[in-house]
């Protein structure tokens, strides 16, 4: 078997994989039909500011031409496995040139370790070089150009997300899995930065932001209320959440903990488990017990807020939470830069009936500030709505400026209930919200006259809105 690693975001040395190629390797004497007997580890530029993510996919590309392909037998393919921005490089080297065509993709497998799928809340940060993060800068250039990417909300990212939707890998026999862990490395904690020590989150990517299995809605507003399309997924993804793993660090890092003589590893026991898997029925049953697995593992990790004492000194609730993310735009295309998104809740919708802890963060992304992410303690939200009083009624409500002159945008709402948008919004996944408003242009804006004397019309009133042209 060959396998590749592919490493994240600004790494500059091979000792980021850890013991767990050396362990692979080692695989074969107890299993020989997973002797791993060619090992390829990744070494990709991505602190140089220049350099995107799209850029690196075309030059995996030209290795695995020129270094992989001539190595493979008949019918043989290649296992890839990756960590952080790792996952979604690849993801996007298999859009670039197998989208639709992944029958003829070299690769079979894809296991993707604590991958940042829809970005990372700690970007932002990455871009700052004062940053203390010990687990992110290493004194060197952040690298733009990758972090633009990885910005919660980012333009590319939810490009690639919005294709992967109709993505039908097991089909094709690609399988792709997605280990991560929820736990905290103290010693990558930055008491400066929150970000490193969030709930739901390995430090560094959020549990939601890692899982391929999400949802995206369009709501397309008619007079004062929204009408809903839905993208539904082609598939399901095999996702795990691994027990006590952080996403770096020698200690518990979900990789760089592995030890070579280490069989024991949680990591190298699930990555062996999806290096076995060869066709549907053993995707799907991997699938079921990665979910149990999942259970398991926050069902153990949830306890019991302390009432004093420092973060790391105490005990808290780990929740399961679960990521929106909006992008607003007008129905002739422009992007809304301006807006407020409002939650709401109960039987007259009013945005006072939730209450704030189930708002965990908000950012809005600084290349393009019509995208929203909003991160969201799903129990709390879940166990709120199932008040009697409340009625399960749950919405979103919309106000972008201007709000008045001679084209502008009205408060438009969506009143649904939990249950409804349960079937989209799910615990420890994302959900894309393409929010679409119409632009109200009145007349007035423009005229014609057939009076050929000079005539002032800067005082032009607003007049009716126009009809839909």
């Amino acid at each position: 078997m060959l396998v590749v690693f592919v490493h994240g975001w600004s790494v500059s040395n091979t000792d980021t994989y850890g013991g767990l190629p050396e362990a692979l390797a080692r695989l074969g004497v107890d299993d020989p039909q997973l002797r791993v007997n060619q090992l390829f580890l990744g070494k990709y530029i991505s602190f140089a500011d220049e350099v995107k993510v799209d850029d690196i996919a075309r030059g995996m590309q030209f290795a695995v031409n020129t270094e992989i392909l001539p190595l493979l037998q008949a019918n043989e393919k290649f296992a890839c496995i990756t960590h952080s921005t790792g996952g979604p490089v690849v993801r996007c080297w298999l859009e670039l040139y197998f989208k639709d065509r992944l029958a003829q993709c070299p690769m079979q497998h894809l296991i993707m370790l604590a991958p940042a799928n829809h970005g990372s809340s700690l970007a932002q940060l990455g871009k700052s070089r004062v940053s203390r993060l010990k687990s992110l800068t290493l004194g060197i250039e952040p690298g733009i150009g990758v972090l633009d990417w990885l910005e919660l909300g980012s333009d590319q990212s939810w490009q690639l997300n919005q294709s992967w939707l109709h993505y039908q890998c097991v089909a094709q026999q690609l399988f792709v899995f997605v280990l991560t862990g929820q736990s905290i490395d103290r010693a990558l904690y930055d008491h400066l930065n929150s970000y490193t020590g969030e709930p739901g989150t390995d430090g560094v990517v959020r549990v939601a932001a890692a899982n391929l299995n999400y949802a995206m809605l369009r709501l397309v507003q008619q007079q004062d209320r929204f009408e809903l399309q839905r993208t539904a997924q082609a598939e399901t993804y095999a996702f795990g959440i691994l027990p006590g793993l952080a996403h770096a660090g020698d200690a518990i890092g979900i990789m760089s903990s592995v030890k070579a003589d280490d069989g024991s590893h949680p990591t190298l026991y699930w990555v062996r488990q999806c290096l076995q898997v060869q066709d549907a029925a053993g995707y799907r049953q991997l699938s079921k017990d990665l979910a149990q697995l999942t259970k398991t593992t926050q069902k153990q990790e949830h306890v019991t807020m302390a009432s004093s004492g420092f973060l790391f000194d105490r005990k808290f609730i780990t929740s399961r939470y679960s990521m929106l993310v909006f992008r607003m735009s007008d129905d002739r295309g422009n992007p809304i830069h301006d807006y407020d998104i409002k939650f709401t809740a109960g039987p007259d919708f009013n945005e006072n009936h939730l209450p704030s802890s189930f708002c965990v963060d908000r950012q809005l992304n600084q290349q393009n500030p019509g995208k929203l992410t909003y991160y969201v303690d799903f129990d709390v939200l879940k166990n709120w709505l199932k008040k009697p009083e409340l009625a399960d009624c749950f919405g979103f409500k919309i106000q972008a400026r201007p709000s008045s002159g001679f084209a502008y945008y009205q408060v438009a709402e969506y009143q649904g209930s939990f249950k409804q948008l349960s079937q989209d919004l799910a615990a420890n996944q994302t959900l894309m919200i393409e929010i679409v408003l119409k632009r109200v242009v009145h007349q007035g804006i423009f005229q014609l006259s057939s009076e050929l004397q000079p005539e002032d019309f800067g005082g032009q009133q607003v007049g009716n809105p126009l009809p839909d042209i």
